[in-house]
């Protein structure tokens, strides 16, 4: 009987703590929530560049800022955009889960789903830069051909 309390005693705890995500992916969800609310309510955070710094690499953001001074008639640039890896997003993309996570010698990857149905799904790469973990690139979960085989 007193082990049963014990347990009944520790079990909230248990629960709690298998619940408390990583501080990486901790980190890719709050920049992902932050970012499609940006974008779903008609705002460029692709191009403010201030508040990407609180989650995106210093390198990243260089290679973002020089990407946005290409002219688009010359340079083959993507048409998708760079964080949610889409040329839009669904009404339910409010919802955004942290699914899974990946050790990689260059990064850790957090696995990133859009909507109720987790039908749209991103892989940060997530790094630590000044203490802080921060996104160094985004892939795509699901991958479409884009180049012509012969």
């Amino acid at each position: 009987m007193k082990k049963l309390m014990l347990a009944a005693l520790f079990l909230p705890a248990i629960v709690s703590a298998a619940q408390k995500l990583s501080p990486e992916a901790s980190a890719a969800l709050q920049f992902n929530k932050w970012y499609i609310s940006q974008i779903m309510s008609g705002k460029e955070p692709l191009t403010d560049y201030a508040a990407l710094s609180r989650y995106v690499t210093h390198e990243t953001i260089s290679r973002l800022k020089a990407m946005d001074k290409l002219d688009p008639n010359e340079y083959d640039v993507p048409d998708v955009d760079m964080f949610i890896k889409a040329q839009g997003y669904e009404d339910d993309w409010g919802t955004v889960n942290v699914r899974a996570l990946d050790y990689d010698a260059a990064c850790m990857q957090v696995y990133i789903s859009f909507g109720k149905k987790r039908d749209h799904t991103v892989i940060d790469c997530m790094v630590k830069e000044d203490g802080a973990w921060k996104v160094q690139s985004v892939a795509s979960m699901d991958i479409s051909d884009n180049l012509q085989n012969e």
